[in-house]
């Protein structure tokens, strides 16, 4: 591991732990201190993170919106371990809470097209409670798409809907080949290998073969999965 790659690596950790035990991420002057960098370098680092999917920043700023899946603002997917509340960017997000901590994981959150509550508890890997039972998470664009953008992505598009039916009547309902309609223990699986070790300090993501293989091994097959 060459030095920048070093400084980026723990980095990205720092910024993740300050996460977990904060619920707010850090600002750049805490890099900068914790790592013994200039504004530019600890700035390069952010960007170079960015870049490397594993940040998204407010844009024309070195602050911190995004660190998959923690959020930086208040969103409408709200994780509780312990004593401890998260917001996180996207109802995908919110479950793979317990993908990465494995630890019991409460969701709040609403029906994107009604608002209705909606609750979930995570535990051993599954969910163990879902109100309302149908409750879907929906992931309106392909996943060619979903980092085009990936604000856009996980604050439009990436929903839970209390039933089908709520799905079917909203506006961001698409066709069965831009689209995906999975249950909250479908997305703990594919959330495995892209979470599991967010924490740790030499994490990389998945490779696309990697991804592929995944999707394949849990049953999410057909010209949706595709990258």
């Amino acid at each position: 591991m060459s030095l920048a790659e070093g400084t980026a690596a723990a980095a990205r950790k720092f910024v993740f732990d300050h996460f977990l035990e904060h619920t707010a991420p850090p600002v750049v002057e805490q890099v900068m201190t914790a790592s013994s960098l200039s504004r530019e370098e600890a700035t390069d680092v952010y960007r170079a993170l960015e870049e490397a999917r594993h940040l998204a920043l407010v844009k024309g700023t070195a602050r911190i919106l995004m660190a998959v899946p923690f959020s930086a603002i208040a969103t409408p997917f709200r994780v509780t371990i312990g004593d401890r509340r998260y917001f996180a960017n996207c109802a995908w997000d919110a479950i793979a809470f317990h993908a990465m901590l494995r630890d019991d994981v409460r969701i709040g959150s609403s029906c994107h097209h009604c608002a209705a509550p909606i609750e979930l508890e995570m535990r051993g890997g599954r969910a163990v409670r879902v109100e309302p039972v149908d409750t879907l998470v929906y992931l309106a664009l392909p996943p060619t798409q979903w980092w085009d953008d990936i604000t856009t992505t996980c604050a439009n598009t990436m929903v839970f809907f209390a039933s089908p039916e709520h799905r079917d009547a909203s506006a961001l309902c698409a066709s069965a080949t831009s689209a995906a309609s999975l249950t909250p223990d479908q997305v703990h699986l594919l959330s495995g290998p892209i979470y599991s070790r967010k924490l740790a300090l030499d994490y990389t993501r998945p490779s696309r073969e990697e991804l592929l293989d995944h999707f394949a091994a849990i049953g999410l097959t057909g010209d949706y999965w595709t990258l």
